[in-house]
């Protein structure tokens, strides 16, 4: 029996990390798009005019915050976690499991690359893949 502890782990907390990652990417997403915040920051503009920011280019910046497809993204990381999940649950082929996180670390850094978010889970996908192609198992 091959023991892959460590591999485990990092593809464990990957996992957890893309789906609380995804959780705050909806949220951020359904808060930037709600007509009431957008209300609500336009009225503190108003009541502040003497900002550090000028207000077109806050206006601009919200703009382009709002374009973006939040609920794709996070569609996207819970595919990026389910990758993981399959890595995780599969019995034989190490080297399999190994291409699966490191095919999901790249699907990560070329749909995220703009985004912060994901950098953590992707490293430790790619430390996990790693390992699961250059480390010999310990067996029992």
């Amino acid at each position: 029996m091959k023991h892959r502890k460590p591999e485990k782990i990092l593809t464990i907390c990957g996992i957890v990390l893309f789906v609380i990652g995804s959780g705050l990417v909806f949220l951020f997403g359904t808060v930037i798009t709600n007509t009431d915040f957008e209300t609500f920051l336009n009225q503190s503009m108003q009541q502040n005019p003497a900002q550090d920011i000028p207000e077109q280019q806050f206006q601009t910046f919200f703009e382009q915050a709002q374009s973006i497809n939040y609920g794709m993204h996070t569609g996207l990381m819970l595919l990026v976690a389910a990758v993981g999940v399959i890595a995780l649950l599969r019995r034989t082929g190490d080297i399999m499991s190994g291409i699966f996180l490191l095919a999901g670390t790249g699907l990560t850094v070329l749909i995220f690359w703009w985004l912060i978010v994901p950098f953590l889970p992707a490293l430790l996908y790619f430390v996990a893949g790693l390992m699961f192609l250059l480390r010999k198992p310990k067996t029992a």
